[in-house]
């Protein structure tokens, strides 16, 4: 699953009290290298006073997310109205580790830094149902 992130400034540079506006980009070498400097700082800057950046909405691709779930169910039936089912779910089968959506806001300490997981670990259930 590809994952859109913006860049936010954090402030309020165009005097219209929303403080989500965009940050301009300067650069077109807006991803950096690792989780510790997933974008690129340099790329970015504020916007002038009274004005609106000028970055697209949601144009940066965030670190893929994958994950496999699996569902097998066995039923048996038995004398004339009877059954028995057999359940095993698993999410997150292959425990796949997801990385999150770095930081966004221009200027922030966190800005570009990957410091969360994104999903869950392996999880795995089963279940019996006796139907009549």
């Amino acid at each position: 699953m590809i994952r859109r992130i913006g860049v936010t400034t954090g402030r309020d540079l165009a005097f219209n009290g929303q403080f989500q506006q965009r940050a301009n980009q300067v650069s077109d070498d807006v991803y950096g290298e690792g989780v510790h400097a997933y974008l690129n700082p340099a790329a970015f800057a504020f916007p002038a006073a009274g004005t609106f950046g000028d970055f697209v909405r949601n144009s940066l691709v965030g670190p893929a997310f994958w994950n496999i779930d699996l569902a097998l169910s066995r039923m048996i039936s038995f004398a004339t109205s009877q059954s028995v089912e057999f359940r095993v779910e698993a999410f997150n089968l292959l425990n796949h580790f997801n990385w999150g959506n770095p930081g966004t806001t221009f200027g922030a300490g966190t800005f570009g830094r990957i410091r969360s997981q994104s999903g869950s670990p392996r999880i795995m259930q089963l279940g019996i149902k006796y139907g009549f």
